[in-house]
């Protein structure tokens, strides 16, 4: 979110450069009478005009907000005119993508096999944004809510809801077997990622088994399981 607004920027200001080196031009050429250079920046000067302030880039996943509401969503990359969304008072607003949407989030799930050992079922989730009205206002609200950190709120919502998940036994080797076994662990988590309008477009499990089972656990997953349960530390010596 705060890239997008970098790139934003950068872009204001590059912009707003090219238009003021064309207008330069075009005042030096045309007082020293030379009118088709004038004639050509002048029109270059126009083009930059018209796509830079009327025409208006919107990303995919945009949303159309007037007075804090969701109008609607416009999914893919397009180019509109800026003044229809003004004389309305509407506004865009892209969603996030970068570090909430391109990269799979991971989720590891312990279980006790039937012979006195673990078994761990490592998740990669894929998520995309669920394409409902009232999703898409709960996108624009979480996103409002939490702003640079709404990848860390998925976690967290994520988090919570693996805790409410039904431990059963490994499937048996077979994509069909992992299809059912995965069923209901998707639509649990997806229970807790409606609230931020989300939705697992597709996830995949690597299972690995052993008398223990050890990670090395993130400062950050530290942060999410103590905002989840409450943790006791013990100490060896």
């Amino acid at each position: 979110m705060r890239i997008q607004r970098i790139i934003w920027v950068v872009g204001r200001i590059l912009f707003y450069a090219l238009l003021l080196l064309l207008l330069v031009v075009v005042i030096y050429t045309l007082s020293h009478d030379q009118w088709l250079a004038g004639l050509i920046f002048g029109v270059m000067f126009i083009l930059a005009l018209y796509k830079g302030l009327i025409c208006i880039k919107i990303p995919a996943y945009s949303l159309v907000v007037r007075d804090g509401k969701v109008v609607f969503l416009i999914p893919e990359a397009s180019v509109r005119n800026r003044f229809d969304f003004v004389s309305r008072g509407q506004t865009i607003v892209e969603l996030p993508h970068y570090g909430l949407l391109d990269r799979p989030y991971k989720l590891e799930i312990f279980s006790p096999d039937n012979e006195g050992g673990l078994y761990s079922c490592r998740l990669s989730l894929d998520l995309d944004y669920l394409m409902e009205p009232t999703a898409w206002q709960r996108a624009y609200d979480s996103f409002v809510l939490h702003q640079e950190r709404l990848s860390l709120e998925v976690r967290r919502l994520l988090l919570k809801s693996s805790t409410r998940l039904v431990c059963r036994p490994a499937p048996l080797q077979g994509e069909e077997a992992m299809q059912e076994y995965l069923k209901p662990l998707v639509a649990e988590l997806n229970l807790g990622l409606e609230s931020v309008g989300l939705i697992i477009e597709k996830a995949n499990c690597s299972f690995t088994a052993g008398s223990t089972l050890v990670r090395f656990v993130a400062a950050e997953q530290e942060i999410l399981e103590k905002g989840v349960t409450g943790t006791v530390s013990v100490g060896v010596r």
